[in-house]
């Protein structure tokens, strides 16, 4: 079942987003964490909660958290066409509930969110190392756009 998160859920939400900082560590240093920063970590999941124009959307199965979804809705650039982003932040389903369809239907939620706050279009990023999630947003009718690039600095 789909519920919207609330800033009162994120002691049941933090697990899950750090569980999407773990599996990220391995594709970049841009995903890494700062050991004994949890209390950081948590403060930042907490303001997008409470952040206007963002909507938290979980998925609730047998009495636990299986998956999340950040959507933001965005003003670009007025002179663009498209003009009213709707943008996709951290996106997780559990390991042991993947393969059911949670994913797809929380990107179903967050997108009828979106389209119902006034977004032309959805954007996101995706590890480029990730290819069972750039597989997974394909599937749905994504594709790349531009190619974001990282250089880190000493």
């Amino acid at each position: 079942m789909i519920v919207e998160a609330t800033p009162d859920d994120i002691d049941e939400l933090f697990p899950l987003w750090q569980e999407l900082m773990q599996q990220h560590q391995p594709y970049s240093k841009v995903f890494k964490t700062k050991p004994g920063h949890e209390q950081a970590l948590k403060h930042e999941l907490l303001s997008r909660l409470k952040e206007k124009g963002t909507q938290v959307f979980v998925y609730e199965a047998h009495g636990t958290l299986a998956g999340m979804i950040i959507c933001q809705l965005k003003q670009s650039i007025k002179g663009f066409e498209l003009s009213r982003k709707g943008y996709l932040a951290e996106t997780i389903v559990k390991k042991e509930y993947r393969g059911q369809g949670i994913g797809k239907e929380l990107f179903e939620a967050a997108q009828n969110w979106l389209q119902d706050n006034g977004a032309d279009h959805i954007e996101l990023q995706v590890a480029v190392k990730n290819e069972a999630a750039i597989r997974f947003w394909e599937e749905l009718g994504f594709t790349p756009a531009t190619q974001h690039m990282v250089l880190l600095l000493k």
